[in-house]
Parts: C-alpha cells; structure tokens; sequence
C-alpha cells in the first residue's frame, strides 16, 4: 500500500550528532514502498544540509518522491511550520500521518509493520503514542472550551500524588512521536491556529477526546524525546501561568 503513511519530522538548529541519530534512523528503517518523508528544516548547520542533500541526489534523476525536505531560513516556531506542511507543502495524502521531533529515533527495523500490524487488529485505532498526562494549568480549560473542535465533554480526571484524588488534565501522545489518522487530521483542522510553539501536543490529545476517541497506548521500536529541550520557550498553549513543561 503505498500510501500508508507519511512522516512528517522537524529538525532544527546545529547538532549534527543529534540528527544524525534522526536521519539515519529513518533513512535505514523508513519502508519506502509504503512510507514517504518530508522534513522542515529550521536554521540547519551545513552538516545535516548535506547529509540530507546526499541522501537526495540518489534519486533525484527517478521518479522516486519518497524524501524531500525544506530549508527554512529562521527558526520558525513548531505549530506555525506544522500547519505550513500540512495545508501547503506537504498536504497529507495518505491513510495516516506520523509525527518525529529530531530527538526522537527508530531503533527496529519492524517498528512500521508492527505498528501497521497493530492498525489492522485494532480497526478502531485513530491516534497513536507514548502516554504522558498532565494537569491543566490555570486558563488553559477556557482555551480549551474556545476551540472549533470542542463537543462539550468535561474535563479529564487525572491522578495525583495523593491516593485517591484527582484534578482536570489530559492523557496524550508524548509531542516527539505521534501518529494520527489523515481523515482524523482534516476533521480537527490539525493543528489548531491559535498554537505556536509549545503545548500541541496536550491540545491534541484533548481535541481527540473531544471527539469521543482516545489514545493508543503504542510506541513499539521507537526512542521518544531522547534529549534535552532546545530552542524556543514559551508558556503552555492557554496558560496564565508561565511554567514550563
């Protein structure tokens, strides 16, 4: 099936070693019959401008779209290089769309017939990650009942330290690593305008419950976030309050 799927991937900044790590991943265990990659580059050192550039030109004379990629000249924020890719660069046109940050990697060679495995045993399988939860911070449930894909369900209730308690959060796909059904994706208008650089990620994961569906508990093969936070900095999407996360 060749359009299975699509990665989309974000790499930003001078750590050669880092995407190293990232490209090599993909380009060794991305199954290209079925899998196509595109990449946004932000403000790339000349290393990984020519590692991608050489794994190009090996089939730049075919027919072969399978990599392609774009070399951004600011640091544009997350979101606003996500809705760029997904409405006018790349729009999405297969059945599902995989997410990496540039410190995330595969690390199995069968992490994409494992988890296309999984799909097809669990037919109602619409959104897929490592879970996290968070606890929403103050402003974030009034950002969240503003948005165009709300439905009106109440909060999710989200253990704390102490036995027995809970306060309002949300359960979502770690932000380095997610899949998403294309159809799903269309439906939500992903990623939702008013997102910039941080806080998608939990956005997602309450838009999805919104919907009446719910995340797929699935990583198989693949390391999530292995490395420490660069870049930019902000508050939460919706938070008052400025924590970082």
């Amino acid at each position: 099936m060749k359009n299975f799927a699509t990665v989309y991937g974000l790499l930003y900044g001078d750590d050669f070693k880092l995407h190293n790590r990232f490209l090599d991943s993909l380009f060794t265990h991305v199954p290209r019959d079925t899998v196509d990659v595109r990449l946004w580059c932000n403000v790339l050192c000349e290393q990984t401008k020519q590692r991608l550039m050489a794994e190009f030109s090996k089939r730049k004379s075919t027919s072969d779209k399978w990599l392609d990629f774009y070399f951004c000249p600011d640091n544009r924020p997350k979101y606003k290089a996500m809705a760029d890719m997904f409405t006018h660069r790349w729009k999405p046109g297969s059945a599902w769309v995989i997410w990496f940050d540039d410190d995330s990697y595969i690390e199995k060679a069968d992490w994409c017939k494992q988890t296309a495995a999984y799909i097809k045993e669990h037919p109602d399988t619409r959104y897929i990650g490592q879970p996290w939860f968070v606890h929403h911070l103050p402003g974030q449930w009034d950002f969240i009942k503003k948005a165009d894909w709300y439905r009106g369900l109440p909060p999710e209730q989200c253990p704390t330290r102490t036995k027995g308690v809970t306060k309002p959060g949300i359960t979502f796909a770690q932000g380095a690593y997610w899949w998403l059904r294309t159809d799903v994706l269309n439906k939500l208008n992903w990623p939702d305008p008013r997102l910039n650089h941080n806080g998608g990620d939990t956005l997602l994961g309450e838009a999805i419950r919104q919907q009446g569906l719910s995340l797929t508990k699935f990583h198989y093969g693949v390391q999530v976030n292995k490395y420490k936070r660069r870049g930019m900095h902000e508050k939460p999407a919706g938070s008052l309050k400025d924590i970082r996360r």
